[in-house]
């Protein structure tokens, strides 16, 4: 059933053409995700698309009820108090008549989404239980389309998953805007791509999506270089052609002039024909269709001769670590061996000291032994590192050993392009100070780096990038994240931080949490094994009983042959415990 039809789409912001498409249709029980560059206009759609702005052009048609999740930051909160946001004036993305629904849907969600019920007050609210609230809310409604922007910012795994699943198993449409590419591959059916101001569609999740750009990436370079041959092989001829033309008009040599005065207008016929033949050569590469040279990332290299190694066998040693904040434990005795190379995830839910352990590493405190050779680069989101009256390229280049023409190319992999690297640092935006921020880290006269959500506050291609930037890293990286896919991409081992309880284990999330499930698997097996074998010794005790004083009814023959058969049945179950 259709419930969205949005057709001849446009809309300028302050003579920018922001988005300008043909047409969308959204049917029921879609699972949408949109992609896109910050400031793309992934935002822009989703609220043309709910009603909540209108396009300069076109019409949009909805068919069924809404439910819409907001993105709460700053730069909503802006547009919130330029009054943009009419319909929902508190600025929290709740449309309900009174304060009185924040406490119906914390009553009610309050076990499944871990709000809690003790703070009433949304002002008090951190930003992972203010998603919570907003999410809850949305869902209890039931509509018939979801729209979500960014439903899993400020939330840790716990509340990913919960989001994740909730979106998956939900009884209606949905359209979400995210930057996670685990939740939008487990979530998906469908994404649209903003670029450029225009939309592109492509079936299937995240994944999908990607190869499908691979794929036109491919095509595209494969046309590309056709266009490029044939354009070659018709300029060779034509001036192969031209050459002999040239030569046809001189008449060879021992001809006599009154020879040549009578072979004179047949050459200068051949001479035409030749001209004519190179005119058409030139129409046809005139005629070719020019295909442009698609555009590739410039390969990252770090320049062994910038990067310091370490001398030292071990980077960081963490031995028998605690840390609590009054009676509150975050974790205890907490140990690990990170050498060098290693790329170390930090996992845990918010709040279990995944941020205070990075900064316990930098400031070497007891407990933690960091090699001589250690040199500690550290990222945090409060981007005090950057110098606002300086250029992009100058801030780096200020800590920086790396050449500029290799500073620039990490910066271009960061979409930070030609000119775009003397902009001021002021003047840029959150998400672009993260990454100048980013860069000045792994760009710094650093071999180890400890990384505190690096992810957060970039778009989905940065992302990516960001992954290829830090797995050509030389050195040690210690990193805390809620990115699964960066996790999986770039980590080799995790040092999983859970109810104060730490374990070190080698490989990446995903294989944790395989071998997470094995020890489960495991663990039920054994626990079943074991309810077997005493099933099968309390049955021989009674039996053992009746044979010894029959009970009316019994059978001794029957009784026997069960004996026997569960003194068997016993034996190989406690065969299998010893093997």
């Amino acid at each position: 059933m259709l419930l969205i039809e949005a057709n001849h789409i446009e809309k300028q912001y302050k003579e920018r053409i922001i988005l300008a498409f043909a047409g969308l249709h959204i049917h029921s029980q879609e699972r949408i995700g949109i992609v896109g560059l910050n400031g793309a206009g992934k935002t822009t759609l989703l609220r043309i698309l709910t009603g909540e702005d209108v396009a300069d052009a076109g019409i949009v048609k909805r068919y069924g009820s809404m439910a819409v999740v907001r993105q709460f930051d700053e730069e909503q909160q802006m547009e919130d108090d330029a009054g943009l946001n009419a319909g929902d004036p508190d600025g929290d993305g709740l449309q309900m008549e009174g304060r009185s629904a924040y406490s119906a849907s914390l009553l009610k969600m309050q076990s499944k989404w871990h709000i809690d019920t003790t703070s009433r007050d949304y002002s008090t609210m951190s930003g992972g239980e203010r998603t919570r609230l907003r999410m809850a809310h949305a869902l209890e409604q039931e509509a018939q389309l979801l729209f979500a922007d960014e439903p899993t910012s400020h939330l840790d795994l716990d509340g990913i998953m919960a989001v994740e699943d909730a979106l998956r198993d939900y009884d209606g449409t949905v359209v979400l805007i995210s930057h996670d590419r685990a939740l939008l591959d487990a979530v998906c059916t469908r994404i649209i791509e903003v670029e450029n101001g225009t939309i592109r569609e492509y079936k299937g999740n995240y994944t999908a999506f990607r190869e499908q750009k691979d794929r036109e990436f491919n095509r595209a370079q494969f046309e590309y270089e056709q266009y490029t041959k044939e354009k070659a092989r018709l300029t060779e001829a034509a001036i192969e052609k031209t050459q002999k033309a040239r030569g046809v008009g001189k008449p060879p040599k021992g001809m006599s002039n009154s020879e040549s005065r009578e072979f004179k207008p047949h050459y200068a016929k051949l001479q035409a024909k030749m001209e004519k033949s190179v005119k058409s050569i030139e129409t046809r590469i005139e005629q070719l269709e020019v295909k442009e040279k698609p555009k590739t990332p410039p390969s990252v290299q770090f320049d062994v001769n910038g990067y310091t190694p370490m001398t030292s066998k071990h980077a960081i040693q963490l031995e028998r670590v605690s840390k609590s904040f009054g009676e509150r434990t975050l974790f205890t005795e907490l140990s690990a061996t990170i050498k060098p190379g290693m790329k170390v995830a930090l996992v845990g839910a918010n709040g279990t000291g995944k941020s205070t352990l990075l900064q316990m590493i930098l400031n070497r405190v007891s407990g933690v032994r960091v090699a001589e050779s250690a040199k500690l680069g550290y990222f945090s989101q409060s981007l005090s590192i950057l110098d606002d009256e300086k250029t992009i390229l100058a801030n780096i280049m200020a800590t920086s050993p790396y050449p500029e023409m290799f500073v620039r190319t990490v910066l271009a992999r960061l979409l930070f392009k030609r000119e775009d690297v003397y902009k001021q640092v002021g003047v840029l935006s959150g998400g672009e100070m993260v990454k100048v921020a980013l860069a000045k880290v792994f760009l710094g006269d650093y071999n180890v780096l400890l990384l505190d959500e690096p992810t957060n506050y970039l778009d989905i291609f940065t992302r990516e990038e960001l992954e290829d930037v830090l797995g050509a890293y030389p050195g040690t990286i210690v990193f805390a994240t809620h990115d699964r896919r960066l996790m999986n991409q770039l980590a080799d081992h995790v040092l999983v931080i859970d109810e104060g309880r730490s374990t070190f284990f080698a490989g990446n999330y995903e294989a944790y949490l395989e071998h997470q499930q094995a020890r489960k698997q495991a663990a039920t097996k054994t626990q079943d094994h074991e309810e077997a074998i005493l099933k099968c010794e309390n049955e021989l005790a009674e039996l053992i009983g009746r044979l010894s004083v029959p009970r009316k009814g019994d059978v001794k023959e029957q009784l026997e042959a069960r004996y026997q058969e569960l003194l068997a049945r016993l034996r190989e179950l406690k065969q299998a415990s010893r093997t």
